[in-house]
């Protein structure tokens, strides 16, 4: 084997470490802010991340003259995307009611790759198969209805569902759409310093829910579990997993990765199953399976239609 290939294989088994990585976020997340409340536990997760970020960028430049060297264009135009996005999605899993609502949110949340490629056609230019598009979406939508249904035992009892929980479930659609406008202003922006540029967005976002939670420190529980949920969170999926990716895209095999992400739908709902006690019927299951059936099918049709 080749130095070359090596580095190769190398990279991209970092980028499937990085996606199990983020299918681990909606199960421990919601654990994290169960017991810390919503606001100041997703504040306690991505202020020390990014933080940690922003070290491990500094050591690998030899200091902090990479600041000097970002792109404010990516800062400007993805940045508020970025912090958006996170605020959404937290707000969005610590809002929702029970957990199997929580599972659903993570399963709208994972519309994203759909939307990249939704925004990718007026902001990219790419031109898919509108047909094999449009039935991708369509799958992917009609998967999300039906892990709504889960708990519901007529169309009325739907409706009625979504007046309830309804918030948590649009602010995780609002998210998504947020990250696939971000995923193609960044390719049309791209960042320079792009573990550096993720650290400051995570640090912003932590200071912003830090803020915005007026939250009393000594009226949290700290539990030894909590502890280690946050822990685990600050590390891994906030952190780490966004190296790893990063040296993914550099030098792994992107297109194996982005397929392989596609997967990270049913791989959350199972481990969020099994995380927390959750039993996931063929609603949750089918739904996750149709999100990501729907989401391969918009990759076909753009892999098959005209640049």
């Amino acid at each position: 084997m080749t130095e070359q290939k090596r580095k190769n294989t190398l990279a991209t088994g970092f980028g499937f470490v990085a996606i199990v990585l983020w299918a681990t976020t909606v199960p421990v997340a919601r654990g994290v802010l169960e017991k810390l409340d919503v606001w100041l536990g997703a504040a306690l997760i991505f202020l020390p991340s990014g933080i940690l970020l922003i070290l491990l960028t500094t050591l690998r430049a030899r200091g902090f003259r990479w600041i000097l060297h970002l792109s404010m264009r990516h800062l400007v135009f993805c940045g508020p995307l970025f912090i958006g996005y996170l605020c959404l999605f937290y707000l969005a899993l610590g809002l929702a009611e029970t957990r199997s609502e929580a599972i659903v949110v993570g399963l709208i949340n994972y519309l994203w790759p759909t939307m990249i490629l939704l925004f990718a056609i007026p902001l990219l230019g790419r031109r898919p198969r509108r047909l094999a598009f449009a039935v991708g979406s369509a799958i992917s939508l009609g998967g999300i209805v039906l892990a709504m249904s889960v708990q519901a035992e007529s169309l009325g009892a739907l409706i009625g569902a979504l007046g309830t929980s309804g918030l948590p479930m649009l602010l995780a659609l609002v998210a998504s759409v947020m990250w696939g406008l971000y995923s193609n202003l960044a390719k049309r922006y791209p960042q320079t310093i792009s573990t550096g540029a993720v650290g400051l967005f995570l640090l912003v976002t932590g200071l912003s829910l830090l803020a915005a939670s007026g939250k009393e420190w000594g009226g949290v529980d700290w539990t030894l579990k909590a502890i280690g949920e946050l822990s685990y969170m600050i590390v891994f999926p906030a952190s780490l997993a966004y190296c790893f990716w990063d040296i993914a895209m550099r030098d792994g095999n992107i297109a194996l990765l982005g397929s392989a992400s596609n997967l990270i739908p049913v791989l959350a709902t199972l481990l969020a199953g099994v995380y927390l006690q959750v039993t996931l019927g063929w609603g949750l299951l089918g739904g996750a399976m149709g999100v990501v059936l729907g989401a391969f099918l918009c990759q076909l049709a753009f892999r098959q239609g005209t640049r």
